[in-house]
């Protein structure tokens, strides 16, 4: 049995209508914005697709984290789904995000996501966060700022955030006191996530991030090119525990973070030069 398809033909016999835009011109971008609105027999669908692309993605077996999430009426909590897929129509990638007011602060949740080792290259990964938080914080909330929270067992997640918004608004980092309003938002969060009881607001640290439905979440431990940042992660939580990552991000560094991403991708000729 080869890989999880979905072809233009699927995307319209789903009973919610997708948005579908196309991302590095072969690659596209297939979001419900009303994914609650899907009907039982299109969700058990998209459970199929999403426990295959995310066994493939991270080589362990996700059958009871997606059979968890569906007694836990996932559709329901979520408040965008994106699915990626390839030229041939293969799932290569996901992600969701949840909307939440905690500690008093707007709060998009970045549910769970992933992409094929092999698509990684391509920064597809940044381009689902960058059409979700354009979306949530330039759209839906320009004015203030918006704070985003996921569990993360990937030092290269963090560093990805921390050099896109800089150290001062991504916590916890390696050497500083997670400041109280941080704390709070954390304590919320890990408590609307069903962590109350194994999380430290004092390092954001959920000691049963797995809850028992695996050992682990990566076949091999996951890394990033710091090796101060992956002996952070190495030494604070264990392979069922994670970080409750909280960034505090608005319009301005947004935007900021968008430039420098689109000059990046432009041909070296057309590049501002100083």
């Amino acid at each position: 049995m080869g890989p999880a398809q979905l072809h233009e033909t699927d995307v319209a016999a789903f009973s919610a209508s997708p948005k579908v835009r196309r991302v590095r011109s072969a690659y596209r971008l297939v979001t419900w914005t009303t994914p609650h609105r899907l009907s039982p027999s299109c969700r058990d669908r998209v459970y199929g697709l999403l426990t295959d692309v995310a066994g493939r993605t991270f080589g362990t077996d996700h059958a009871p984290y997606w059979k968890a999430r569906k007694e836990n009426r996932f559709f329901d909590q979520i408040a965008a789904l994106s699915l990626i897929l390839a030229p041939d129509g293969e799932i290569v990638g996901w992600g969701c995000y949840q909307r939440h007011r905690f500690a008093g602060r707007r709060v998009v949740y970045l549910d769970v996501a992933g992409v094929l080792p092999e698509y990684r290259r391509d920064r597809l990964a940044a381009r689902l966060q960058q059409s979700f938080l354009t979306y949530e914080i330039l759209l839906r909330n320009p004015l203030r700022p918006t704070y985003l929270v996921l569990r993360t067992q990937n030092p290269a997640i963090h560093a990805g955030f921390t050099k896109h918004f800089g150290p001062q608004r991504v916590f916890p980092q390696p050497g500083r006191p997670v400041p109280p309003k941080i704390q709070q938002i954390g304590e919320e969060a890990a408590a609307h996530l069903g962590h109350a009881d194994s999380f430290d607001p004092r390092t954001l640290v959920i000691d049963d991030a797995l809850r028992g439905l695996a050992d682990r979440l990566y076949a091999e431990p996951p890394a990033s090119t710091d090796e101060r940042l992956d002996a952070f992660f190495r030494e604070r939580i264990g392979p069922g525990g994670a970080f409750l990552l909280v960034m505090r991000v608005g319009p301005l560094p947004l935007v900021a973070c968008l430039v420098r991403q689109a000059a990046r991708r432009m041909p070296a000729r057309l590049r501002p030069h100083g």
